[in-house]
C-alpha cells in the first residue's frame, strides 16, 4: 500500500469545527477576551452543549453546575476551555470517520479510557497542564480508525496476523500495510493543524524513547495505552492478550516520568470511576457494559 497516496486521501477527510479554530486565533492574541471566546463556542450549538455537559461530568467533578461558557472559562482557565473545545471538536471529527468494519463501542472503549488514565498519570507525574493528556490518549489510536475504514480487508489481515501469531501490532501493521497507526495518526494531526507536541506524541507512543523532544508525553501515552488494553481491548487487541509490566520499555517510560506501577492501581480506579459519565458525554450512543465495568475494578482492586 502506497503511504503518500493514502496521505493524500486525507485531504477529503472531514476537518475539525470552525469554532475551534476561532478559539486558537483568540487566544493566539495578547488580550484575550473570554467572553469573546464565550461568544464563539456559542455559534456552534452542538459543541457549546458539549462543552457544558463535559464541564458538569465526573471528569472535572465540579462542586456545582456550570451554566454559562464564561463561567466555565472563569473556572478552568482559557488554555483548559480550548483543550475543552478540542476535545469536543475530535470527538465529532472521528466519529465521522468512523464507518464500515470499525466497531465503534470497542474503539471508544478503549480511546476514552486511554485518556482519563493518561490524565491521572499526568497528575501523578505533576506535569503541566494535564487536561492535554486526554486529548492525546483520545487520538493515539485516531490511525487505526482511518485505515479499518478506508482499507478494512487489510485491517482484518493485521488483526489476523495479531492474534493468530501473537506479534506486535507495530510489526503486523508494517508487514500488511507498510506503515503503522503511529505515522498514519500524525499525519492526520498535521492536517488538522494540531500542535507539534501532539502529532510526535502520536507519533511515538508505541516506542517513547524515538521521540526526539516529547519524551514525557509518549511516555504517559505509551502507558496509558499499555494499563489500557487489559481492561478495553483496541482495534487490534484480542481479548486474551495481557500486557507484560515488566519489559524495558515499560520500565523506561515509568523512569522518565519518576513514577512506580504501585500507582497503576489508583489510576485504574480513578479512570473506572470517570468512565461511564464521559463515556454518556462525549458519545452517548456508546454505553458501558457492567461487565467491563466490573472487570477493571477487579482487576484495580
Amino acid at each position: 500500500m502506497d503511504f503518500n497516496n493514502l496521505i493524500h486521501d486525507l485531504t477529503s477527510l472531514p476537518v475539525l469545527p470552525q469554532a475551534y479554530h476561532k478559539c486558537c486565533d483568540l487566544l493566539e492574541q495578547k488580550n484575550t477576551d473570554s467572553k469573546a471566546l464565550a461568544n464563539v463556542v456559542a455559534c456552534d450549538p452542538a459543541m457549546a452543549i458539549n462543552v457544558l455537559k463535559l464541564v458538569n461530568s465526573a471528569f472535572y467533578n465540579m462542586p456545582r453546575s456550570i451554566e454559562r461558557l464564561d463561567h466555565a472559562i472563569s473556572i478552568i482557565g482559557q488554555q483548559g476551555f480550548k483543550d475543552l473545545i478540542l476535545t469536543t471538536s475530535v470527538v465529532r471529527v472521528m466519529e465521522q470517520l468512523a464507518h464500515g468494519q470499525v466497531d465503534l463501542d470497542v474503539f471508544w472503549h478503549h480511546s476514552i479510557f486511554t485518556g482519563l488514565v493518561a490524565r491521572r498519570l499526568a497528575l501523578y507525574a505533576y506535569l503541566a497542564n494535564c487536561e492535554r493528556f486526554f486529548i492525546a490518549g483520545l487520538l493515539h489510536d485516531v490511525g487505526q480508525l482511518i485505515y479499518f475504514d478506508i482499507k478494512p480487508q487489510k485491517a482484518q489481515q493485521v488483526r489476523q496476523l495479531i492474534d493468530t501469531h501473537g506479534i506486535d501490532v507495530i510489526v503486523a501493521e508494517k508487514k500488511i500495510l507498510g506503515f503503522d497507526h503511529q505515522v498514519l495518526g500524525a499525519a492526520l494531526c498535521r492536517h488538522w493543524n494540531l500542535p507539534e507536541w501532539l502529532q510526535e506524541t502520536i507519533e511515538h507512543h508505541h516506542m517513547p524513547s524515538e521521540s526526539r523532544h516529547y519524551k514525557t508525553e509518549s511516555s504517559v501515552i505509551y502507558l496509558a495505552n499499555e494499563i489500557s488494553r487489559i481492561h478495553f481491548c483496541g482495534l487490534t487487541t484480542s481479548d486474551n492478550q495481557r500486557v507484560a509490566y515488566l519489559t524495558t520499555r515499560n520500565m523506561s517510560a515509568w523512569r522518565t516520568l519518576n513514577l512506580t506501577e504501585d500507582i497503576i492501581e489508583y489510576v485504574v480506579a480513578e479512570a473506572t470511576e470517570q468512565l461511564n459519565e464521559v463515556l454518556a458525554t462525549l458519545v452517548p450512543n456508546v454505553t458501558v457494559s457492567k461487565s467491563k465495568l466490573s472487570q477493571a475494578e477487579t482487576s484495580s482492586s
